[in-house]
């Protein structure tokens, strides 16, 4: 499904694709930190064959009656790598981490130390960031010992597979997000965690938590493991990615840091001043905006490709629901049985609020930066923008003793291996229908 995605879609058709190309590129030329220009302007110093070799596709997002031109790609095919340099404004991906680009920068340096194209230089990320978030998340599901179904399935959606096949940083961060909820499935009240390895998880959640903020709230659900047996080293996964965000936020963000939609009535600082002086408003606000947005959330969870502008068929969302519904009543069915080990009500405890706090900061994040000041509801939210938060939703379920196993009944791990299995063919002849009708 990856390689379908990451073939079949044009240059440049998934969501931010093109700015997250250019962070990469950026990266691989060893430059860390971008350049602010202007209060408007935020990017960094790229060949000016760039935007040549990779644009001509700005006719296809939100018009579903064009078609990729073929005369564009065979232009495109023709731009190699040059030397000079040219500013590029890419203001909403300078300001990232490189911890989850570093896949898309090696590669961007072998494509132009190699003399591939620009657009052949994209393909190659394409396919590298597939292939490694795919090679991640069947490592992470092997190792699970609770709701391996459930990954399976948050794994298998049009949307992780969509972003896993393209150059964004994305699907490479959902897939260690699913490993971080996989490698804390294999807990219990009952692990002995050595002090190397708590601290090495404690730099993995740092790392996701630079690259994602809001999964700075998953970063405390580590703590229930650890509070009974060392209460001062529980909370160092927290602490660290707290750490790790910081200096990023000074070292990385702010020097540039630009205003976004500034021009439609967006502030930072006024939003947060609205929100502080109208808090009994914050209820109602959130009420409307998922009562109004709820289920395109949703959809665009499973699936609504290119620029969310290719929705998949209705029959297909109600299958992913349905799915998902079903992965997660396996995973908990056997909470009765005496082979498995139940999660602490610490642990459940934790897991429920930090979801729910990475959730709303999402919501908040982008209140503040993307919404107009007092606006009635959240905009610019999307449903991928949740998918490295849902794998941690594992850790409610019981803990199986046997390894490589969906559940303990024989049976049901059998018939749940042969319906995941059905539920891909399905997935991907959708993806294939979807996208070629679309773009070709």
């Amino acid at each position: 499904m990856v390689v379908i995605c990451a073939l079949i879609t044009p240059p440049g058709q998934t969501p931010d694709e093109l700015t997250h190309f250019a962070r990469s590129v950026q990266l691989s030329e060893g430059v860390i930190i971008g350049q602010r220009l202007s209060p408007r302007d935020s990017g960094g110093m790229l060949p000016t064959n760039f935007l040549p070799g990779y644009t001509g596709f700005d006719n296809l997002p939100f018009q579903p009656a064009h078609r990729t031109s073929v005369a564009a790609m065979d232009a495109a095919r023709n731009v190699h790598w040059n030397k000079e340099l040219g500013f590029v404004d890419f203001p909403n991906t300078v300001m990232y981490a490189p911890f989850t680009y570093m896949p898309g920068a090696v590669t961007a340096w072998v494509g132009r130390h190699t003399r591939m194209t620009i657009i052949q230089t994209s393909y190659a990320i394409r396919l590298v960031n597939g292939f490694l978030s795919v090679f991640i998340c069947t490592a992470a599901i092997a190792l699970a010992r609770r709701g391996a179904l459930f990954l399976a399935v948050i794994a298998s959606m049009p949307m992780t597979m969509a972003l896993a096949g393209s150059c964004s940083q994305d699907g490479i961060l959902i897939s260690l997000a699913i490993l971080a909820a996989s490698i804390l499935s294999r807990f219990n009240r009952f692990s002995e965690i050595s002090l190397r390895n708590w601290i090495l998880l404690s730099i993995f959640f740092a790392v996701l938590a630079v690259s994602k903020p809001p999964l700075l709230m998953c970063s405390i659900i580590p703590t229930a493991f650890m509070f009974e047996k060392k209460k001062l080293l529980a909370l160092l996964p927290f602490v660290m990615s707290v750490l790790f965000v910081v200096s990023w936020s000074w070292i990385g963000i702010k020097p540039v840091k630009i205003q976004f939609l500034a021009e439609l009535g967006v502030s930072d600082k006024e939003q947060v001043h609205w929100l502080l002086t109208h808090i009994t408003s914050i209820p109602r606000l959130a009420v409307d905006t998922l009562m109004q947005n709820g289920y395109g959330y949703a959809a665009q969870w499973v699936g609504v490709l290119g620029w969310l502008d290719t929705p998949l068929p209705a029959s297909f969302y109600i299958l992913s629901g349905i799915t998902v519904a079903i992965a997660a009543a396996v995973s908990i069915s056997s909470v009765r049985n005496k082979e498995v080990i139940l999660p602490t009500r610490l642990a459940s405890a934790l897991t429920v609020l930090s979801t729910l706090a990475a959730a709303g900061v999402v919501f908040l994040s982008l209140y503040i930066i993307w919404s107009k000041v007092g606006a009635p509801i959240v905009d610019g939210v999307q449903g991928r923008y949740f998918l490295p938060i849902m794998p941690f939703l594992i850790l409610l379920f019981p803990q199986l003793k046997q390894e490589g196993r969906i559940s303990p009944s024989l049976a049901l791990h059998q018939i749940a291996v042969v319906a995941i299995t059905a539920f891909w063919v399905v997935d991907a002849l959708t993806i294939v229908n979807a996208l070629s009708a679309r773009y070709w």
